[in-house]
């Protein structure tokens, strides 16, 4: 559904300025009643750019509610044209967070322990067995380095169960990392792009939902790689589906393993640890029930038990209503309630119900405002009242009814309804597809003093949209929200980097963090921010690449870095410093040898702004870090810098470097400074490079005016090796 100009689709509107920047400013003149709405100021909210990379609190928008939100009380502050206040203006407004990391990609060490915990192992998978009996799982990766799981159902729990492993080869091996990688079309199972000597790493490949031709392709690659895993101290877990186990087991014998299913009680006990879930399960007596589900089916109904005791619901009643198959109760009920309103004529009352489902928790005033815009995008014109005669938002909403919506609370009486609401439109009433999508595309240009809970639930809501209608329906909309202006002459556009630009991104970059990272929608939103990576025309589109690689950095760092090395040959300044600031995020997070072995790929093929950016990058890097390095690593970025980076842009990296090498403890500068030397291979113009790049000052090779005198003894101990490998003097 994307387009290579979302404005094809008429979605929006141009904006019509009529305001100065006067009548906007605090103690102005306030906006006529006829204006959208307007931004509302939230004090000192930081840029996403500026957040840790894994914030302490995330909203993600379920049962967000605040008290008196639906006192409606905008600021005079009109944000609906381009530079209308001071730069600082920007960091007043709400912006949308990107969600904490997920299970996906780089492991978090302690979420880890914390799946340990409550994971039920099923059979042969864990532990040790004695004589002549069949290894179990863990055994079998443990001795062989590598392991390939299937199961009876192709979503039976295989994930959790390799991060369950991950987690007890940790307990051998500390200090080995467990990360997922994941196919693209760059994607290759090479140990030399995937692993380093100095972090042993259990490498984990889900294959379920990868086309058959990408199978075939890993498991040829599988031959190479294991060879290599004892080299890297390092192990593999590949996922399968169960229509592929005889092939693998043909290609790799006795390293297979079919997953058992655990206790499907005992998956429910550990899940619902807020009521005697034992107990619970027997009283209701449904236990046969819960043995034909397999985990994931387990761990999803307990959490929506839980929800359901959160809203004051009996757990034996939660329960019940979970095993009833809510979801085909709801969608029958539902399907009769619009047809009857439909029959009806009754546009208000459908267009609440959609608008609450997107919204859900928000005030009042925001729901009644995003059903009339849904009413607009169904062309349906409905006159409006006299102010002073039209009722109230909070009374709008209860058309509704308490049977489907609380209008107090401003939530559906049973928790996962409001996605039900929106999948079952998509599903059932395709003539809708399009005013949905202009309607969704819309609602961050037309209600512009959304909160942050309120855009992280819109967010959410489309990602989840995506489940049911693809990936096109992501990309369409979060290219709709990218854009800073509505003005369909690009030269007219406002810079996306101005307080329209950011607050609207904001939401797109949520939305496209959250669907890279998706088991199903992530591999077509990663292949699209690919391209957009190359993009060279459309600088709204690279910022919001940028930022998208800056918040799925930190779970797949290969992935992002490889966009941004794409980016990073922009010749704008908006979008140069939106790559140095992801860069240099991902390098903090990934530490100085695995950052230096993650970038050395962006030597290939180099332009003169990408050297420039990486050596940028790479001094950013290091000016915070000072750390040990692994030798190989830092040897090869070393000869690839020395050979690729002309004078202007290897001097502050390897100035960057010796200044690393300074600062960190006694006897470090030698480890830092031997790959240096050993870049040069002994070659009299690899030598030269190095001791012009490492001369500072106006006139070298004077270090008189070095401030710092560790430097200088650091720059002495180089150049002295420098010469001991000289062949001029051998």
């Amino acid at each position: 559904m994307d387009s290579p100009d979302i404005d094809a689709f008429g979605i929006l509107e141009p904006y019509e300025p009529h305001e100065t920047a006067e009548s906007t400013a605090p103690g102005g003149p306030r906006p006529s009643p006829e204006s959208e709405s307007v931004a509302e100021m939230e004090g000192n909210r930081p840029h996403p750019s500026t957040l840790p990379a894994t914030p302490a609190v995330s909203t993600t928008g379920d049962r967000s509610i605040t008290a008196g939100r639906d006192i409606h009380q905008p600021r005079n502050i009109d944000m609906r044209n381009s530079v209308v206040a001071g730069e600082e203006i920007v960091e007043q407004l709400a912006q949308a967070h990107a969600q904490p990391r997920t299970d996906r990609g780089l492991q978090d060490p302690e979420a880890l322990r914390l799946l340990a915990e409550r994971y039920v192992p099923p059979q042969d998978l864990l532990g040790e067995t004695p004589g002549d009996e069949p290894e179990t799982a863990f055994e079998v990766l443990h001795g062989h380095k590598f392991l390939v799981i299937g199961a009876q159902e192709d979503h039976g729990g295989q994930f959790a169960a390799s991060k369950r492993l991950g987690f007890e080869l940790r307990e051998r091996h500390p200090g080995l990392v467990v990360r997922e990688e994941v196919i693209d079309s760059e994607f290759r199972l090479r140990a030399e792009k995937l692993l380093l000597e100095s972090e042993p790493a259990a490498v984990l490949i889900d294959l379920r939902d990868e086309a058959n031709e990408d199978i075939q392709a890993v498991r040829r690659d599988m031959m190479g790689f294991t060879r290599q895993l004892e080299r890297y101290r390092s192990f593999l877990i590949v996922i399968i589906p169960s229509k592929w186990m005889s092939a693998f087991e043909e290609s790799f014998p006795g390293k297979t393993h079919l997953l058992g299913k655990p206790s499907p009680v005992e998956v429910f006990v550990q899940h619902l640890t807020r009521v005697d879930a034992r107990a619970l399960v027997e009283e209701t007596g449904c236990v046969e029930r819960l043995e034909r589900l397999w985990p994931p089916q387990v761990a999803e109904m307990a959490e929506a038990v839980s929800d359901r005791i959160d809203r004051d619901e009996s757990p034996e009643e939660a329960l019940k209503s979970v095993l009833d198959s809510e979801s085909h109760v709801w969608t029958s009920t539902l399907r009769q309630e619009i047809e009857r309103r439909q029959q009806e004529g009754n546009f208000d009352w459908l267009g609440l119900l959609l608008a609450a489902a997107v919204l859900e928790g928000a005030t009042a005033q925001h729901i009644v405002d995003a059903s009339g815009q849904l009413l607009r995008c169904n062309e349906l014109d409905v006159e409006q009242p006299v102010p002073l005669l039209r009722p109230s938002p909070v009374t709008k909403l209860f058309e509704l009814t308490k049977e489907y919506f609380d209008p107090d609370g401003r939530q559906f009486p049973t928790p996962g309804f409001g996605p039900h609401v929106l999948r079952h439109f998509w599903s059932d009433h395709p003539d809708l597809h399009e005013p949905m999508l202009t309607w969704l595309g819309g609602l961050p240009h037309k209600i512009r003093d959304l909160d942050s809970s309120e855009m992280e639930r819109i967010a959410d809501r489309v990602a989840e949209l995506a489940e049911e209608g693809g990936a096109s329906i992501a990309l369409r909309i979060a290219r709709t929200w990218g854009r800073a202006s509505l003005d369909k002459d690009p030269k007219k556009a406002p810079p996306s980097t101005t307080q329209v630009g950011r607050y609207q991104r904001s939401i797109a970059v949520r939305l496209l963090t959250n669907t890279a990272m998706h088991s199903t929608l992530g591999r077509e939103v990663r292949q699209r921010l690919l391209a957009w990576s190359r993009d060279r025309t459309n600088i709204e589109i690279q910022l919001l690449t940028a930022e998208v690689c800056a918040g799925i950095g930190q779970s797949f760092p290969r992935i992002a870095l490889t966009r941004l090395k794409h980016l990073a040959n922009s010749e704008d300044d908006r979008v140069r410093a939106a790559v140095l600031d992801a860069v240099r995020r991902i390098g903090g997070e990934l530490g100085t040898s695995r950052f230096l072995s993650y970038v050395e790929e962006w030597f290939d093929d180099a332009s003169p702004p990408r050297l420039r950016m990486l050596s940028e990058s790479v001094s950013g890097v290091l000016s915070e870090q000072s750390e040990q390095v692994e030798a190989d690593s830092a040897t090869s970025f070393w000869q690839r810098a020395v050979d690729t980076m002309p004078p202007e842009y290897l001097r502050p990296a390897v100035e960057s470097w010796i200044r690393a090498a300074a600062a960190g403890a006694p006897g470090h500068s030698g480890e830092m400074v031997e790959p240096l030397v050993r870049a040069t291979g002994s070659q009299w113009f690899r030598i030269v490079q190095m001791q012009r790049a490492s001369r500072f000052g106006p006139n070298p090779p004077d270090l008189r005016g070095v401030e710092d005198e560790s430097v200088t003894e650091v720059v002495h101990q180089l150049w002295t090796r420098l010469d001991e490998v000289d062949p001029v003097w051998q």
